[in-house]
């Protein structure tokens, strides 16, 4: 309701009811049908801006699923974002499943996650609380690997 109160209005000469420009039926009340006049209404026109691609918006709309997919794994925000930054400063998208779409995201522990117990992917052990979550994948393939590490094995990795 409040974008309503600075939106551009006038006076329906007919039934006398304060009638909105957008609402105009090509320049007819709504309410009654009588002509309202001559309204400007070059200046509400919003331009049709073009700084951003077909391309791009796909690559946009393609950068933000991926961004909730990792979230929905726990994966930390920043490490998604640098990802999907140096995959987009290489240029197009790459096809061929390598080292530049390769990823290994830290991620935390989900509620359920903490509370069962996990087995180590390194040493094997179980583990009843702590470890560490990672996200490992390739993005060209699609497949993603979630492995867990006991406090002995992340900290042999460090």
């Amino acid at each position: 309701m409040g974008y309503r109160t600075h939106a551009r209005h006038t006076t329906c000469p007919g039934c006398r009811e304060e009638v909105y420009i957008e609402e105009l039926v090509g320049g007819d009340c709504p309410l009654c049908g009588s002509s309202v006049g001559d309204v400007d209404t070059s200046e509400e026109e919003i331009p049709f801006d073009d700084s951003i691609e077909r391309s791009e918006l796909s690559w946009l709309v393609l950068q933000y699923f991926l961004f909730r997919k990792f979230q929905e794994y726990g994966a930390h925000p920043l490490q998604v974002y640098r990802l999907l930054s140096k995959i987009d400063e290489e240029g197009d998208c790459p096809v061929v499943p390598g080292e530049s779409t390769r990823f290994e995201l830290d991620a935390d522990l989900s509620r359920m996650e903490r509370i069962l117990p996990k087995r180590c992917t390194t040493c094997g052990r179980f583990i009843l609380f702590g470890g560490a979550k990672k996200i490992i994948g390739d993005l060209v393939i699609g497949d993603m690997e979630i492995a867990y590490h006991c406090s002995e094995c992340r900290s042999k990795k460090v």
